[in-house]
């Protein structure tokens, strides 16, 4: 063969393997801008997914400080409605001893008065019975059961069932405890 086809064969070689590097090098640029273009994408979404927890984040938090106002408020509303309270037993408290002094006085200045206090001590008796605290230190079950530590307000009380309707007991009849 003569050179000459040599050398055209030879062209034709280098520019295959020529065409060849330049395909494949446009191939792998062409798959590396896909990637990158997959990627930015990607991030892209990350990116929007990033802020969208960051503003539930962020919601969430505000959400916990509403509700942590709410729970102080609740707290400070429970000591006002405590201190309220305490303040209004403090005020039964001395209205009790006010009432309790008052009956001791009336007491010392007329002793024989005391049956004809009938409404004060009709009352008395009745919130006595309904509240739950102890009468001379026996809690109501106590006081209901008869000769367990009655007292002189039970045996008067007592006294006052079992008369007659319109009729007082006599000071005279009644028990001494």
């Amino acid at each position: 063969m003569e050179p000459w086809i040599w050398i055209v064969l030879a062209i034709v070689v280098v520019a295959l393997v020529i065409l060849a590097l330049v395909g494949a090098g446009k191939k792998k640029r062409d798959h590396q801008a896909a990637v990158e273009s997959q990627n930015r994408e990607r991030a892209a979404d990350l990116r929007a997914r990033s802020q969208e927890q960051s503003l539930a984040a962020r919601e969430q938090k505000a959400d916990a400080e509403a509700a942590r106002a709410e729970a102080e408020k609740a707290r400070i509303e429970a000591d006002r409605i405590e201190q309220d309270a305490r303040r209004r037993a403090e005020e039964a408290d001395r209205a009790r001893e006010e009432a309790e002094a008052h009956r001791r006085e009336a007491a010392t200045l007329d002793p024989d008065g005391e049956h004809t206090d009938r409404t004060d001590h009709t009352d008395r008796t009745q919130s006595d019975e309904r509240s739950e605290g102890s009468h001379e230190g026996a809690s109501r079950r106590d006081r209901d059961v008869p000769g367990q530590g009655d007292s002189r307000l039970d045996d008067r009380l007592r006294d006052e069932r079992t008369a007659a309707p319109g009729r007082t007991p006599d000071p005279e009849d009644r028990p001494r405890a």
